[in-house]
């Protein structure tokens, strides 16, 4: 397994590296989303550059990050509350953030399924969700997917179309949008009453 809980340092001086300005441009985009003085959770927040990302633009937004390792969460930015839980427990009421990000986490989480019902319950009815990750169809990303089994690690990488399937079902409507070998999905939540989630539409975005 990564020693997470020892990598605090590292993520906290490399991890914005991850991900490309035409990402960070689209994500503060969907930033506007969200209402004046609104709730964000950061799940897999490691040391939160997503939050931090996202406190450049919106910094009136009350930030939580949640994280099973003590160590990353020790290198967060102070403006956010710090959480130590799975994503697959998230230990929050119904209906509790605005928007939620998941940022190059979720091939670390034990069971997925679980975490992205979770993660719908939590947000609120057309709250939105971001999530970055691997495209394990790319050389590279399928290259980093044979390396994180080889540590141990759970390494759920989905393919873009795949994940979004999965969100859709989970009364998602998704944009994907594609950075070489990653990939982002921004996803709006509906109401929770759609028996058909998976018919939602799935649109695409180009980087800017």
């Amino acid at each position: 397994m990564i020693p997470f809980n020892h990598l605090g340092p590292v993520f906290k001086a490399f991890s914005s590296l991850v991900y490309p300005r035409a990402f960070r441009t689209i994500f503060a985009s969907s930033l506007q989303e969200v209402p004046d003085g609104g709730t964000v959770l950061d799940v897999g927040s490691g040391t939160g550059i997503l939050s931090q990302f996202a406190w450049r633009k919106r910094s009136d937004l009350m930030y939580t990050m949640i994280d099973p390792a003590p160590g990353m969460l020790k290198f967060g930015p102070g403006f956010a509350r710090k959480v130590r839980g799975r994503a697959e427990y998230l230990p929050f009421a119904e209906g509790s953030f605005d928007a939620v990000f998941a940022g190059d986490c979720l091939h670390h989480f034990n069971d997925p399924r679980k975490a992205i019902k979770e993660i719908r319950r939590v947000l609120k009815k057309d709250g939105v969700l971001t999530v970055f990750e691997i495209d394990p169809g790319s050389m590279l990303g399928a290259v980093i997917t044979r390396g994180e089994r080889m540590f141990r690690e759970p390494a759920h990488f989905y393919r873009p179309e795949e994940l979004a399937a999965r969100l859709a079902a989970a009364d998602f409507t998704c944009r994907i949008s594609r950075y070489d070998w990653r990939y982002a999905i921004i996803a709006d939540a509906g109401d929770g009453k759609s028996a058909m989630g998976h018919r939602r539409m799935m649109q695409e975005t180009s980087p800017l």
